[in-house]
């Protein structure tokens, strides 16, 4: 389970480093198709299912943020070097 959060990590980081908002949604989506396939697969309780799409989520969201957060770094940068 640790590949598979860092896995998420690394899509929602790079999903807001390359893209804008709608392929967030976009990717969110397709993440949410995934999460409950895989719970209905593992036989896990409702609580579990939610959960497990909870937390996929939550680390997909939390890494885009931070993915945007260093494209405006990095962008003010090179805006600041090229003045």
């Amino acid at each position: 389970m640790g590949y598979t959060a860092l896995a998420l990590a690394l899509v929602g980081f790079l999903t807001g480093v390359l893209f804008r908002l709608r392929y967030l949604l976009v990717v969110l989506a397709l993440l949410l198709v995934l999460s409950l396939a895989f719970s209905v697969s593992r036989e896990f309780s409702f609580l579990e299912t939610a959960l497990t799409i909870m937390a996929a989520q939550t680390i997909t969201q939390a890494s885009y943020f931070l993915g945007l957060v260093a494209r405006t770094f990095f962008m003010a940068n090179t805006a600041r070097h090229i003045l």
